[in-house]
């Protein structure tokens, strides 16, 4: 301790009792202080004139008697009863002297001992309280939330799921998700964290960047991958704000049409329920209503009148392939950039059963759990290195030079633009999923998906019913209920009830006119549990029967939402088409928990 002389006059030793005004003696070379136990010498250099000395109270010690040598012990064995610390104050040594009891070293290795059980009982006790909340499973700790999942489990494995963007994964998938990884901050990318003890993580991310291009055929001279957003939408924002500024134009499928609101949405009113029609202008292409194609032609005269910075192909509700060449040819009419939204398609594509976007395209975004079966969120894959020379003349990017400037501005646009750190647990669950992709078995896997659509598409047209386009390229198929006078909101509910899980959709009629009579199905998710063209045969009898009940529930109550509904409560047929459906699907596997 080493205080310094400015503060010498506000320095007060309290603890020393019995202070005396006496000086110490001159001759001494160390003055000493005592109380009862302690005791102190002090430097001499107290009394030389450059070092006056304080005005401290302190107690001298006074010339010892016999009796209290006696007391205190003999003089030789002074240093075995004394420990001596030295110290400074106010620039000056003073030396700290503490007198021992005999019984110091029994005493203090008992209570060295004691404080070592007690530590050890804390600890202990600490440990427990940490596995009291830390170590309870979902039953224990939270029944409600439980007994819920439970339920959602069991209508999982007892109904039959039809929606196209849905799948189910594996159980080494889920247990990534549910892992430890969730623990760990990592805002940046590998090599470049903001956080440290990331070494691990950066190896989970580079391996699947690694698998994600392999899984798509891709060089990774060519391609770059970004497998941080938390979903296709958050993909699709990202490249807008990493290549465009706030208002550049940018085109895709209107969603009637089959296209998706992340692409750019206004309502009829006029209304912009799009974050890239808010942040952007958007301009949408549509589809034939005769033939439910997209129309090329009047998509290329548009674009030629807008001049979108991004033009983009791909849907959500598109049943047909995507002819990439002919967008490729636009795009580079007026100067854009391709951007393919293969989210629903993006497993197909994998597996070579769809033609791909990559051969066209500038850049491709697509979610991870729809057809591909991995956990939720969202992929970008990017061109990189020198660009085509035919094409480096075209196309209008960066700042024209040869080479593609994708890779930093989306990357920078992904984090920190827009996002946080990334979710460590989807990127694991994410590698685990596209190592899945490469095998054999999955390639499979999209063939049974594809014969298992047209297998659906083919038993309803048998039974009268119309299909937008007529039938299916993919994994899905868009049946228009108009024939049937149903609005696609009320059989949704039917089925629903009977435990099929189906989405309604918007559709153009004859003339033009958006309507809400369709509903979108898909193939993929009950495929992953093991049913076969047979078996879809029977979910077509299982479809056409829920619009036989509908129609007979509407015929008595009305299209009306709240008659339409009264009329299903109780309602006979649709229990017994329950337990048709609860059977049925009750025979095949369920991927990820055993029920």
């Amino acid at each position: 301790m080493d205080l310094s002389h400015s503060q010498s006059s506000n320095l007060s030793l309290g603890f020393l009792t019995h202070a005396s005004s006496s000086p110490a003696p001159a001759s001494n070379h160390r003055s000493r202080i005592v109380d009862d136990s302690i005791s102190f010498q002090i430097d001499s250099n107290f009394q030389d004139p450059s070092h006056p000395v304080p005005q401290i109270p302190l107690q001298l010690m006074e010339s010892q008697t016999d009796n209290q040598k006696e007391q205190n012990g003999k003089g030789n064995r002074e240093s075995e009863d004394e420990k001596e610390e030295e110290f400074r104050i106010l620039g000056h040594s003073m030396c700290f002297k503490r007198k021992r009891d005999s019984g110091d070293s029994q005493s203090s290795s008992s209570s060295s001992l004691k404080s070592s059980r007690g530590s050890s009982n804390d600890l202990e006790s600490r440990r427990n309280a940490v596995r009291a909340w830390g170590n309870q499973t979902l039953r224990v700790a939270d029944p409600d939330v439980f007994e819920i999942l439970e339920k959602e489990k069991q209508r999982q494995y007892k109904g039959i799921e039809l929606i196209a963007s849905e799948n189910f994964v594996c159980k080494a998938v889920m247990e990534a998700l549910g892992s430890h990884l969730t623990n760990k901050y990592s805002e940046g990318y590998s090599g470049a964290r903001y956080y440290g003890g990331n070494q691990y993580i950066d190896e989970i991310e580079t391996l699947c960047c690694e698998r994600a291009l392999a899984a798509f055929g891709l060089d990774s001279e060519n391609w770059g991958v970004n497998v941080q957003p938390y979903s296709c939408t958050s993909a699709n924002f990202a490249v807008y704000t990493g290549l465009l500024l706030p208002g550049d134009r940018i085109m895709g499928l209107d969603t009637p049409s089959g296209g998706n609101s992340s692409h750019g949405y206004y309502l009829p009113n006029g209304r912009k329920v799009s974050g890239a029609s808010i942040f952007f202008e958007s301009l949408a292409y549509k589809v034939n209503p005769q033939t439910g194609y997209i129309d090329f032609d009047k998509l290329e005269e548009r674009a030629l009148d807008f001049r979108p910075k991004i033009l983009i192909c791909g849907g959500s509700s598109y049943p047909r392939e995507w002819d990439y060449s002919r967008f490729r040819q636009i795009a580079d009419k007026c100067g854009a950039v391709l951007l393919c939204d293969m989210a629903q398609i993006s497993g197909l594509v994998a597996a070579k059963e769809s033609v791909s976007p990559f051969d066209y395209c500038d850049i491709v975004t697509s979610t991870t759990h729809k057809s591909l079966r991995g956990p939720r969120g969202g992929i970008i894959f990017y061109r990189k290195g020198s660009k085509p020379r035919k094409r480096g003349m075209l196309l209008n990017q960066g700042d024209g030079s040869d080479r593609y400037d994708f890779e930093e501005k989306i990357n920078f646009a992904v984090f920190p633009a827009l996002q946080g750190g990334p979710h460590n647990n989807h990127i694991a669950a994410l590698a685990i999923a596209l190592k899945q992709v490469a095998t054999p078995e999955y390639k499979a896997y999209m063939q049974q998906v594809k014969k298992n659509a047209q297998a659906l598409a083919s038993a309803l047209l048998r039974r009268n019913c119309r299909l937008v386009t007529g039938g299916t390229d993919n994994h899905l198929l868009l049946w228009d209920l108009r024939t049937l006078g149903l609005t696609g909101k009320n059989f949704e509910k039917v089925c629903e009830l009977c435990h099929v899980t189906l989405n309604k959709v918007t559709i153009f009629d004859d003339n033009g006119t958006i309507t809400p009579g369709g509903v979108r199905i898909g193939t993929p998710a009950m495929t992953s549990r093991g049913c076969l063209e047979a078996d879809f045969e029977t979910i077509a009898d299982f479809l056409f029967r829920a619009a036989q009940i509908a129609s007979s529930v509407q015929r008595e109550h009305g299209k009306l939402p709240k008659a339409f509904l009264k009329g299903l409560e109780n309602n006979k047929d649709i229990i017994e088409l329950r337990t048709w459906v609860e059977s049925f699907a009750s025979q095949f596997a369920m991927p990820g928990f055993d029920v």
